[in-house]
């Protein structure tokens, strides 16, 4: 096959703040990024530890960092209030750990497009 395979979704909502999900899965790397209502940043670092339990990141600081989990899943994440950045080399990973962030990533989606109660 010639080039690499490159898979870029995006997509963005008008209401009280603007949301974007950028998704990045080319060959090399698995590339995440979100922008979403600042209101469901506890809800997206909640769930991010509970994904990568026994380890925790996300405190209640901004975090730019590159982590190694107890599975030796290694990562690079960047979080802010209304903001969230991962990054995994495919080629410093397992397959599995490939599919780990993939599924953690999936999850923020859904809490990222989940409509306000």
């Amino acid at each position: 096959m010639i080039g690499a395979l490159l898979l870029s979704i995006s997509f963005s909502c008008k209401d009280s703040s603007e949301t974007k999900v950028s998704i990045t899965d080319s060959d090399d790397t698995y590339e995440f990024y979100a922008k979403f209502d600042k209101s469901k940043t506890r809800q997206i670092q909640d769930f991010i530890n509970k994904k990568i339990a026994p380890s925790s990141l996300i405190t209640d600081r901004d975090l730019d960092v590159t982590t190694t989990l107890d599975d030796k899943t290694q990562f690079e994440i960047k979080q802010s209030p209304g903001k969230v950045h991962i990054k995994l080399d495919k080629e410093d990973n397992t397959v599995a750990s490939y599919i780990r962030i993939k599924k953690i990533c999936n999850g923020i989606r859904g809490i990222i497009s989940e409509k306000k109660s």
